[in-house]
């Protein structure tokens, strides 16, 4: 009766586990759209955030990342890749104190920054956040 009670229960997380991963697991989604001003905070993650940005004009287009920090921002690896509609790389820019900035004149068309990340043990979640700040001038 022991191993019959170990064996379902095995079964049923097994099976909860795969539907869990089915829903949330590598789902490919669209791009985040930015706008000027200041994102809301977002969890620093290794996995590739992608944002898209529409600009109009020529201009100039500075990108960057504010870590939110608890205590300190010191290990704390963060990334952004800008890219233009044809997917090649405009800029690149990364940190290990949580920041980054890009600055670049652009033209007219459509942008996609992704942030990739990692804050190196830290177990607090409110030091693994970031805002993204978007000017164009």
């Amino acid at each position: 009766m022991k191993r019959l009670t170990t064996l379902i229960g095995a079964t049923m997380l097994g099976l909860s586990s795969t539907a869990t991963f089915a829903v949330t697991g590598n789902q490919a989604s669209e791009p985040m759209a930015l706008n000027e001003g200041v994102t809301d905070s977002r969890l620093i993650s290794q996995e590739p955030q992608r944002y898209s940005l529409n600009v109009q004009e020529a201009r100039t287009l500075q990108l960057s990342s504010e870590h939110l920090a608890s205590e300190s921002s010191e290990n704390v690896r963060i990334q952004g890749s800008l890219y233009d509609d044809a997917g090649n790389l405009v800029s690149q820019d990364s940190d290990l104190r949580g920041h980054f900035l890009i600055t670049e004149q652009v033209t007219p068309g459509t942008y996609i920054l992704e942030v990739t990340g990692d804050a190196m043990g830290s177990p607090d979640e409110v030091s693994s956040r970031y805002n993204l700040h978007i000017n164009l001038k």
